[in-house]
């Protein structure tokens, strides 16, 4: 039966008034739930809910105050949530003792009486009721209903207030599962947008300092990132929401985190040392993520959130920060992986420009100094020098920056002893020692190595030597640097001593070439005279009335030497200084007329052609004559038959033209008939008699004329030679000489 049926049939005062008063906190607990589900409709959000029942709470009971507490992150003391009140409000946070720890532990309590310490009810209370909210088999949550005056809530007023609470614990659950819901929405949007952010950055400290931002930005937190600097972690990039709030320090000893670290989920900041945990956080709550690079731990990144503990349930946290640790670290495995290829082309590009100006350095001190700029700039190093063994001592032949005595006196470098290996080849490792010695501020590089003349050991000639004035040693990147470099310089050091060789023999052959063209010129020279004289004799012989054939063979040999004077004086003359021609305007079949005239008077088989219209050309007629002479001489001379001389005009050119039935020349042999001493092979299987240097001079001579010489011929059939020149009026003025 219901309330309001026993309360229609309630006979006596007593059934009456228990009827009333179930009937009243029926409505009560009515009114509280449809409250209750009232505020989920308006609102999943937790604040939201909570302060929405502490108003209908105090309404519907006529109190002066209804407070919610949820218990703080250290389980120490408790924070207001939600607040009610007719009267000014209560601190936000107050300790957790006396009546609020039976709370928090599941208790229900009636205060008819409050002591007047109890912090937690606010100044001049006097009864009240706390009621926890159990959320997930937890006690979260606690309400406490005052009144400043005494009141004893009856039994039906606990109950309603006992079923307000369980649904209020079914209602929390449901906010909490929707904020777990959003949050990690939020954090998969977050994720996202990081993701995104970090894919189009490519240099390290760009990456962290993107990272930091956005991270700040989108949790409205503070972030920084540390990275492992031998015993210590220095900061790399760090974003504060407010300029005056807590920044974390530039460096924290690495130790005291070392467990930490090792860790592969985040740790809460109430976890690490008091001295650490105030370095990095303050007084505020927040994570550490550790952070790896191929496997190896590189640093952290530590997020601190100032108004309390992070958002997200511990669980979501440590999922969430660590998935997000390692996005981080695939973006810094790829700004690294795209430093590296950065830096090794810029390496590549300055040991490139090393080797050109190697090229282009043909003295040992220039280049020196020049490469102990580059090593110094390679390693961002203060000073460099390049010694060489002079016979007696280690000298230095180049520098770069200060002072490199200490240097030297760091390294150990003996300058007055030549410094040699073992005959025996060295391991693997020691050949490693060997080519680089290093040390704090300065590294060694051998840079050659000879045999020494009674073969006991390889000796080092000279040394490439790397110093700087913060006494610490080189990266292991600026040792490889430094080693390429080296090898550079050793092999410009043997190129400036094959250089230097090389000169040296240039000089003796141009030595030995000058003095063979000079006695050249001078054989030439001193044999043309007596044969002029010889020849004259032997003309007024062949005249006269009785002329033998002793005689005859006489003229022809002088006549034969004669020419080989020409083309050997010619000759000189081209390997000398070249040719200095004396040009004039002159009619070109006139003047081959005049060439071929004394030897077709003697020889029937020669055939002229020329123009009736005259070819004016712009030659040198001594020069000139010689290679008439030397084509139809050869063409009488290879061939029985008769020879055909044409001269023509050719368009704004004029060509001479000897036609021969001879023995010819093979196809192959052609390319090579116009070089110096070259000559058919079947003319010397013939026997007949040549230097092989009469085409090469008129080749020269026609060159010189602007002019061409070609050849047209089949063996045993017979050659065809063309000279071709340009006319006078087609010539340009730098032409005409």
């Amino acid at each position: 039966m219901s309330a309001l049926e026993r309360l229609a049939v309630a006979t006596t005062a007593e059934e009456r008034a228990a009827a009333i008063a179930e009937v009243r906190a029926r409505m009560l607990e009515s009114g509280l739930l449809a409250m209750v589900n009232e505020r989920l409709h308006k609102s999943l959000d937790r604040h939201g809910l909570l302060a929405g029942i502490v108003e209908g709470v105090r309404s519907a009971f006529s109190a002066d105050r209804c407070i919610v507490y949820e218990r703080a992150p250290t389980g120490k003391s408790a924070v207001v949530a939600a607040e009610a009140s007719m009267l000014p409000p209560l601190p936000r946070t107050v300790v957790l003792d006396g009546d609020l720890r039976k709370v928090f532990g599941g208790l229900t309590l009636r205060r008819e009486r409050i002591p007047e310490r109890a912090a937690a009810y606010g100044e001049g209370a006097r009864s009240a009721v706390a009621m926890p909210f159990i959320v997930d088999g937890r006690v979260e949550d606690a309400m406490l209903l005052v009144f400043n005056q005494t009141r004893r809530l009856d039994d039906s007023d606990v109950s309603a207030l006992r079923t307000l609470a369980f649904h209020v614990g079914l209602a929390l659950s449901n906010t909490r599962l929707y904020e777990r819901e959003r949050a990690r929405r939020r954090q998969a949007e977050t994720l996202e947008r990081v993701v995104r952010i970090l894919r189009d950055t490519q240099y390290v400290d760009e990456v962290l300092l993107v990272f930091a931002v956005t991270v700040s930005h989108e949790l409205d937190v503070d972030c920084a990132a540390y990275s492992v600097d031998a015993d210590k972690l220095e900061r790399r990039a760090v974003r504060v929401r407010e300029a005056t709030s807590f920044t974390p320090e530039i460096s924290v000893v690495r130790t005291t985190l070392e467990p930490f670290l090792n860790l592969e989920e985040p740790s809460e900041a109430q976890l690490l040392p008091p001295r650490q945990r105030h370095a990095l956080f303050g007084e505020a709550g927040g994570v550490l993520v550790p952070l790896r690079r191929e496997g190896r731990l590189w640093g952290m990144f530590v997020v601190r959130a100032e108004g309390g503990p992070l958002e997200w349930p511990p669980e979501d946290r440590s999922t969430f920060f660590r998935t997000l640790g390692s996005h981080l670290e695939i973006a810094l495995i790829n700004a690294y992986a795209y430093e590296r290829e950065l830096r090794r082309a810029q390496e590549r590009e300055t040991l490139a420009e090393a080797a050109r100006t190697i090229l282009s350095h043909t003295a040992l001190r220039p280049l020196a100094d020049v490469m102990c700029r580059f090593a110094a700039s390679l390693v961002h190093a203060d000073r460099a020098c390049v010694l060489r063994w002079s016979g007696e001592a280690y000298e230095t032949v180049g520098s770069f920056g200060g002072d490199i005595d200490e240097t030297l006196a760091a390294s150990g470098v003996d300058l007055s002893h030549r410094a040699q290996r073992p005959a025996v080849a060295p391991s693997a490792d020691d050949r490693r020692v060997q080519r680089l010695i290093d040390g704090p501020g300065y590294v060694v590089i051998p840079l050659s190595r000879t045999l020494s003349a009674d073969a006991s050991g390889d000796t080092i000639d000279a040394f490439l030597i790397v110093g700087n004035s913060r006494q610490v040693r080189f990266a292991r990147d600026d040792l490889r640097l430094l080693q390429e470099l080296g090898a550079l310089l050793a092999l410009a050091l043997r190129n400036l001593e094959l250089y230097e060789a090389m000169q040296r023999a240039n000089g003796a052959l141009q030595e030995s070439n000058e003095f063979k063209d000079d006695l050249l010129a001078m054989l030439a020279h001193d044999f043309k005279g007596p044969l002029t004289v010889i020849l004259g004799y032997c003309e007024l012989l062949v005249e006269g009335e009785k002329t033998s054939d002793e005689i005859q063979r006489i003229f022809e040999q002088t006549n034969r030497l004669v020419r080989l004077s020409e083309d050997a004086l010619t000759l000189a003359q081209a390997q000398a200084e070249g040719f200095s021609l004396s040009r004039s305007v002159t009619d070109l079949g006139a003047f081959v007329d005049r060439c071929v005239e004394s030897v077709a008077r003697k020889s029937p088989r020669i055939t002229l052609e020329i123009p009736q219209e005259p070819l004016m050309v712009d030659l040198d007629a001594n020069r000139f004559r010689h290679v008439v002479d030397n084509i139809v001489q050869n063409a009488l001379k290879y061939s029985e038959g008769n020879i055909k001389i044409k001269v023509y005009g050719n368009g704004e050119q004029a060509q001479i033209k000897v036609e021969d039935r001879g023995i010819g020349i093979p196809q192959q042999e052609l390319s090579t008939l116009f070089t110096r001493f070259g000559r058919a092979s079947n003319a010397r299987r013939r026997g007949i008699a040549g230097s092989g240097v009469g085409l090469y001079i008129s080749k020269k001579i026609i060159d010189a004329h602007r002019g061409t010489l070609t050849v047209r011929s089949i063996e045993n059939e017979g050659s065809t030679f063309t000279v071709t020149l340009p006319l006078a009026q087609a010539l340009t003025p730098e032409g005409v000489s």
